[in-house]
């Protein structure tokens, strides 16, 4: 492959060495040597027992282990200069670099699988492991996207917006179509090592592999969700991911406004049991910073938001605490707007999102309202109706977003 010949002379002599691979792991968060003997031996025992046994490479970061050893080890190494997929990227990075770095390494090799891990490896079941390699190996799987076992009010914005209008728009049920551990087939990594592959940050692996007929399931790997290095604020946040996911939206445009529906996609292994709840949310701290947007931000919403939205908005302002409700067919409108808007750069696209923030706290203090005392199985409940409400106000969508100057209710 000619992009093999980019490569750093030291890791294209490694590859030549290693020869072929059936199963690439890659571990860019690894840090350490017992940390990196751990994964060896957590990797050796996911495949254990297949026949024949798979010849597998394991990817780490360079200085985790001095000496790579022999080619013939079980699984061989192969030290390369990454750095953690577990958190957004900061000013001038591109985490799809780290990817692309994997894919170059694992189509070198020939592998038949290719799997990077954004948890921590010591906390991810041998099993775990499993759901997310055998899929693509015996399964002709594509795609397998993680399931994280969810707190109460962890990624709320995964809850609130990303995996609700996935599954509206492209027709996928996933719980968590972004996160840190994924599963690829080598057709899927040749699609994104292609000369016109999009190098941006992969938010959405998910909506271009149902875009282009690519196979999709989800592994439940029994972790919460990998916890965020340096987390940036609500503000930060909201511009981090939903800038790329309505990049998104527009590019797929052709694709997302032929689905019908949602269907649910093949689950690997058992669900986890219920975590121990950690963290609250300040709901009246939420619902001030609602209000401080709604007085501030009024100009920028009736540029985005049509005039039955700001009436409802203008209710919500004057709700009690405890009746502070905002419907999910209200934030589903919301959502499409503000992605129609970034569409059609209303304004400057910061400013659009900064203008999201104070909303996205309002749906918060509202879940966090509902939710507070429900167990685990209502909380799921709840957002399958929020699911169910994007799906349903996509028609909505779709004709704002073919006649934006003629529909405007």
């Amino acid at each position: 492959m000619a992009e093999l010949e980019s490569l750093p002379p030291p890791l294209k002599e490694r590859l030549a060495h290693l020869g072929r691979a059936d199963v690439v792991v890659a571990v860019p968060g690894i840090a350490t040597h017992d940390a990196l003997l751990d994964t060896i031996s957590r990797v050796r025992e996911a495949l254990d027992g297949a026949d024949p046994a798979p010849r597998t490479v394991l990817i780490h970061p360079d200085g985790a282990l001095p000496d790579p050893g022999p080619a013939e080890t079980q699984p061989a190494l192969l030290p390369f200069p990454l750095t953690a997929v577990n958190r957004l990227p900061g000013p001038g990075e591109n985490l799809m670099e780290v990817y692309r770095t994997i894919f170059l390494a694992s189509n070198g090799l020939g592998a038949r699988a290719c799997v990077v891990l954004g948890s921590e490896p010591a906390a991810l079941s041998p099993e775990a492991l499993r759901c997310l390699i055998q899929p693509i190996v015996d399964g002709d799987f594509d795609l397998v996207t993680p399931c994280y076992l969810r707190r109460r009010f962890d990624t709320l914005l995964n809850s609130a917006v990303i995996a609700p209008l996935g599954r509206a728009l492209y027709g996928k049920r996933l719980r968590f179509p972004v996160g840190a551990d994924f599963g690829f087939s080598p057709r899927l990594v040749e699609r994104y090592l292609k000369p016109n592959a999009d190098r941006r940050v992969p938010v959405w692996f998910a909506g271009d592999a149902a875009c282009a007929g690519f196979k999709i399931g989800q592994a439940e790997l029994g972790v919460p969700v990998p916890l965020q290095r340096d987390p940036p604020d609500a503000n930060a946040a909201v511009a981090q991911l939903l800038g790329p996911v309505f990049q998104d939206v527009e590019r797929y445009a052709a694709c997302w406004q032929k689905v019908r529906g949602s269907q649910a996609v093949p689950t690997f292994g058992p669900a986890g049991a219920a975590l121990d709840e950690a963290g609250a949310v300040e709901v009246s701290r939420m619902i001030d910073a609602f209000r401080l947007g709604y007085r501030y931000l009024p100009a920028v919403w009736s540029v985005v938001l049509p005039p039955a939205t700001l009436v409802e908005l203008t209710r919500l302002t004057q709700a009690a605490p405890e009746a502070f409700r905002l419907s999910d067919e209200l934030w589903a409108r919301i959502i499409y707007d503000f992605a129609l808007a970034f569409r059609l750069r209303v304004m400057n696209r910061d400013h659009l999102l900064g203008a999201m923030t104070p909303l996205y706290r309002a749906w918060v203090a509202s879940y966090a309202i509902e939710v507070r005392t429900a167990a685990p199985a209502a909380i799921e409940q709840r957002l399958e109706r929020l699911g169910s409400a994007f799906e349903a106000q996509k028609p909505y969508f779709v004709s704002r977003w073919r006649w934006p100057d003629r529909f405007n209710p």
